[in-house]
């Protein structure tokens, strides 16, 4: 699978899904927020389908 990098100086131009994925780990990433399993696998296939994560196995 070939990585995409994301330049954050064009995150306005990503589809609103792939915004609020990035908003999502970022979030949780730097926040003591707490997210039910489901939201994450959501927001990581999201991200998972448009090339930005690699597929767990």
């Amino acid at each position: 699978m070939d990585k995409k990098k994301l330049d954050l100086a064009e995150l306005d131009d990503q589809p609103q899904e792939i915004r609020e994925a990035i908003a999502f780990y970022t979030s949780h990433t730097v926040l003591p927020i707490y997210f039910t399993a489901a939201e994450r696998e959501q927001h990581y296939r999201t991200l998972e389908q448009a090339g930005y994560l690699e597929r767990i196995r």
